[in-house]
């Protein structure tokens, strides 16, 4: 009996399988003067610093990205989500920074109470994929989130909670001096006059008070900072009792704002949906603000990376409409229906929109508000509704 070489077999296979075609790299998105990749300028990290704040008698620590070639540079707080830490939001952090802004997170007092919680609540799906394959590079089908974990969280975060990450990021604003004067390389970089402050979830909550939102619990809180030019808030709150919100908290809103959220990016419960985070938009009154609806995002598009929920194994859903009347396709209401290459396009959106809203107010770019005009949006963003006011 003869034997087969099993390198031939590999050969054969190989000459079987025809030409063989060379790997396609992802198409950048490009909108006008904007690109969803990294921007021009180099980015440099100071990885951990620490603030002191006196009169709480407390610690923050923040991490700082800066460019490192020229300067000034308008200067944005981010504030994260409940339980996520000053280190998350990369992706979206750095794309900014490369674009010229020096980004600054603080750690808030929640930091690290929900730990991967993409590992903790949905096992990985089983796969048959050989040893050695990333099946998310497969393009594998994830839940959709329905309860968001990061929303359930109003039983226990109250006013006093809201009070200390409003002075977290006054903190951030009243120490830029200090930083300067701590760290060197920060000299010249920090635009003291043109500071904007952004977050997603609990942080667009945090956001929201510093641009002047108002809530109505006990005690009821004004915690807006006039040194801030222009909020950015994702998966912003609407009207709840538990947040103390009604709609006429965001009356003081005064300052440029922009909203976004997504198709199924939703709150604690079924109820709280892209409607619901549109209220933050539609209360504020009218002059610089603007509403974005992505289709399909949900609340971890908006972080550069996605996390699986748990999620019953068959739901029956009613018919639903987007903030915009329009009705949901049923392929988004069903398990399973986001996929990865999909993530990373709404991705995309996120940046450039986000990027050209810093730049219409943080650099008075006419070009970038040109772009956040709906009917020019709309054609560079087909999946995606902006509503301007």
């Amino acid at each position: 009996m003869k034997r087969v070489i099993p390198g031939l077999l590999l050969i054969a296979a190989a000459c079987a399988s025809g030409p063989s075609q060379p790997a396609t790299a992802p198409v950048t998105m490009k909108i006008g003067n904007y690109s969803a990749d990294i921007g021009p300028s180099p980015v440099g990290v100071i990885p951990v610093a620490t603030l002191r704040d006196v009169q709480r008698n407390k610690d923050v620590e923040i991490s700082i990205e800066y460019p490192t070639r020229g300067g000034p540079f308008p200067i944005v707080v981010f504030s994260h989500g409940y339980g996520s830490s000053d280190r998350a939001y990369e992706p979206l952090i750095s794309y900014w920074t490369s674009n010229g802004y020096v980004c600054i997170r603080p750690s808030h007092a929640d930091a690290g109470q929900l730990r991967e919680p993409s590992r903790e609540i949905i096992p990985p799906p089983a796969t048959n994929q050989r040893r050695g394959r990333n099946p998310q590079q497969q393009g594998v089908i994830i839940p959709l989130q329905q309860n968001n974990p990061a929303e359930q969280i109003w039983d226990k975060e109250r006013e006093s909670q809201w009070q200390n990450r409003a002075a977290d990021i006054e903190l951030v604003i009243n120490s830029l001096d200090g930083l300067e004067r701590q760290f060197p390389e920060l000299v010249g970089k920090l635009d003291h006059a043109k500071i904007g402050v952004a977050g997603q979830g609990y942080g667009a909550f945090t956001a929201m008070l510093i641009a002047g939102m108002r809530t109505f619990g006990n005690p009821p809180l004004t915690l807006s900072d006039p040194r801030v030019r222009a909020i950015e808030a994702f998966s912003p709150e609407g009207v709840a009792a538990n947040r103390g919100t009604t709609a006429q908290s965001w009356s003081g809103v005064t300052i440029p704002a922009l909203f976004m959220t997504g198709s199924n990016d939703r709150g604690a419960n079924e109820t709280e949906d892209a409607n619901w985070r549109k209220q933050a938009f539609e209360d504020s009154p009218a002059g610089d603000k603007y509403f974005v609806l992505i289709d399909g995002a949900r609340y971890s598009s908006f972080t550069g990376q996605v996390g699986f929920f748990e999620m019953a194994s068959t739901t029956n859903y009613p018919a639903q409409t987007n903030p915009y009347g329009q009705p949901i396709p049923a392929q988004q209401q069903q398990r399973g229906a986001v996929v990865f290459g999909n993530e990373r396009q709404i991705f995309n959106v996120v940046k450039i929109t986000s990027l050209a809203f810093w730049d219409a107010y943080l650099k008075n770019d006419s070009s970038a508000r040109d772009l956040l005009q709906p009917e020019k949006y709309q054609s560079s963003f087909p999946a995606s509704h902006l509503t301007a006011k």
